[in-house]
C-alpha cells in the first residue's frame, strides 16, 4: 500500500504538468502532420477517376480526415491512395478499387509502399481482399471499422 506524505505528494504533483508540457506537443505535432496531409491531397489527388477530373480532385473533409488521421508523414496517405487506385494493384479478380476501399488500406499509413507489398503479399497468400485491408491496418497504427 502506497501512503502519500506531504513530501510525497508535492513530488508527484510537480510531476503532472512536465508530463502534460511532453504530451503537449506530441499532439500539435500529429494534428499538423494530418493537416499537411489533407493539403497534400486537397486539390490534387482524385478520389474517383469515374468523375469529371475538377470535381473528383475535391474531398469531402471527413473521407479526407479518415485517410490522414494518424499520419507521421503527411505525403503518404495520399501516395499510398493514388498507387493504389491507378497502380493495378489487384484485389483479387481484378485491379479496380472503390475508394472507400483504397482509403480504408492507406489510412494513416506513413509509408505506402510498405503498407502496398503488405496487401499483395496476404493476397498472394490466399487471403480475402477485405481480410488483407485489416491485417495490413493492424501491422500499422490504427484500424478502421
Amino acid at each position: 500500500m502506497v501512503i502519500f506524505t506531504g513530501k510525497n505528494s508535492i513530488r508527484l504533483l510537480s510531476v503532472v504538468p512536465l508530463l502534460f508540457a511532453l504530451a503537449y506537443p506530441l499532439s500539435v505535432g500529429a494534428s499538423e502532420h494530418e493537416a499537411a496531409c489533407k493539403d497534400y491531397i486537397q486539390n490534387k489527388i482524385a478520389w474517383d477517376y469515374n468523375s469529371p477530373y475538377e470535381s473528383a480532385q475535391k474531398w469531402e473533409s471527413a473521407n479526407l480526415e479518415s485517410l490522414c488521421k494518424g499520419t507521421n508523414n503527411p505525403k503518404e496517405p495520399g501516395e499510398c491512395f493514388q498507387k493504389v487506385m491507378t497502380g493495378h494493384l489487384k484485389w483479387g479478380a481484378s485491379d479496380k478499387w472503390e475508394w472507400k476501399n483504397a482509403v480504408a488500406l492507406c489510412a494513416g499509413t506513413d509509408n505506402s509502399e510498405e503498407r502496398i507489398t503488405c496487401f499483395k503479399g496476404r493476397i498472394e497468400a490466399g487471403a480475402k481482399w477485405d481480410a488483407a485491408i485489416l491485417e495490413c491496418q493492424s501491422s500499422g497504427k490504427i484500424v478502421i471499422q
